[in-house]
């Protein structure tokens, strides 16, 4: 049976312009919180920034304009790409260069949940103000499945392309649509999996503002996973890349592997909109599917890459889920250095998932100084750690559970 592994990756977000750099700054303790300073005096791109709540958020560090550095390959679409299109490809270009692959005969799952957010703002301005058109090529930004075919473009792969949509849990839905689709077409060579947002804008932070899911905590450790004072998340957004291959294929060209995805599960239970089934049960149900599917068990687990977001019921009831399964084992949220994004959740924290990994290293659980609980074990610095297998939880709206399992290639 074929075997799916990771050979390349890329990442493009507050912690860093590299997955490497990401990486480096996520184990020092860093984090990509700020404060933004929204004009009030632009009601053509801020329409309604007098009614947000002006709460930090995890941006990107750099605006990707126009006139930034890029690769020579985007000149012909760069400046007709807003800032989500431009994170998303220059975190695939990373993967691409990273991973070595030559074929064209290759597929694109990648996906983004707020793409062209200050360009669909652009449209509504224009339209109220009679404009009768704008420029076409920049009107497409707004299209979810834009970044996507811009892959196809640039790096001439042939394979399907197309993007998902199922909130947070799209990362490792894509993940699975990857694997899936490589089964099915076995004269595939690989996949390019990925997720972005641009969403640190006011139409986003007005629309989780809304649904109450946001902190509204002037403070720039206001994204604290697991701590009993957590009162929402911090919006997060950036770009990240993975690059998958069927395990014969990677070792017939001697490509480096990050890890090996040894299963993925899904369990949808409704009981609200926003929130999680109370009881816990879809996120037990999908761990331990995912640990079925793998062929391992719950105590062969070392390490578990949670979703938790810092919102008060979300942690609670990821907590006392994964102390069912894996008590006192090692349980760390990256959100607390770089907010919640939506599609690239899941893709980046995979990504610092296979980093663990191949470092043996974990980044700690940023600003919990009041754990919710007792029974695991929730490191707040950087640690070194043994680490075979991890599950990986992306848990999102309308009652959606997503696992994966993730294990370290021996040789």
């Amino acid at each position: 049976m074929e075997r799916y592994v990771v050979t390349g990756i890329g990442a493009y977000n507050g912690l860093g312009s590299s997955a490497e750099q990401s990486w480096t700054n996520l184990l020092a303790g860093k984090s990509a919180v700020t404060r933004l300073s929204w004009p009030g005096d632009d009601p053509a791109r801020f329409p309604v920034s007098h009614s947000i709540i002006k709460t930090p958020v995890a941006a990107l560090s750099n605006d990707l304009t126009a006139d930034d550095p890029h690769p020579e390959h985007f000149d012909y679409g760069w400046k007709h790409w807003d800032k989500n299109t431009r994170a998303c490809l220059l975190s695939v270009d990373e993967a691409w260069q990273d991973s070595g692959l030559a074929s064209t005969n290759v597929g694109v799952v990648v996906s983004t949940f707020g793409s062209g957010t200050t360009i669909r703002l652009e449209l509504f301005s224009a339209m109220n103000n009679g404009v009768k058109k704008v420029s076409p090529r920049k009107a497409l930004n707004i299209g979810l499945d834009f970044p996507a075919a811009q892959i196809s473009n640039i790096y001439k792969v042939t394979g399907p392309n197309t993007s998902m949509d199922s909130a947070c849990t799209t990362g490792l839905t894509s993940i699975n649509h990857a694997i899936n689709t490589l089964k099915e077409d076995p004269n595939l060579d690989a996949m390019i999996v990925g997720g972005s947002d641009h969403m640190a804008e006011p139409i986003y932070l007005y629309w989780f503002q809304s649904l109450g899911a946001l902190s509204q905590e002037d403070s720039l450790e206001a994204s604290r996973p697991w701590d009993k004072t957590r009162n929402g998340f911090v919006m997060g957004e950036g770009a990240a890349t993975i690059i998958i291959e069927p395990l014969s294929k990677a070792r017939a060209r001697d490509a480096k592997i990050y890890g090996e995805i040894l299963s993925t599960s899904f369990v949808t239970i409704f009981d609200s909109d926003t929130s999680p089934d109370p009881t816990g049960k879809g996120a037990r149900t999908c761990v331990e599917q995912a640990l079925y599917r793998a062929g391992i068990t719950a105590d062969q687990v070392d390490y578990i890459n949670a979703h938790a977001t810092s919102t008060p019921i979300g942690d609670q009831i990821e907590f006392d889920a994964m102390l069912d399964i894996f008590p006192d084992r090692t349980m760390v949220s990256n959100k607390g250095a770089i907010g919640h994004g939506m599609s690239a959740s899941g893709i980046i924290e995979t990504i610092y998932s296979l980093l663990v990994l191949r470092d043996q290293h974990t980044p700690g659980n940023l600003n919990l100084k009041n754990p919710l609980g007792e029974g695991m074990i929730l490191p707040t610095i950087a640690q070194d750690i043994s680490v075979k297998y991890i599950i990986k939880n992306s848990f999102g709206f309308g009652g959606r559970n997503a696992s994966m399992v993730l294990a370290r290639m021996d040789s």
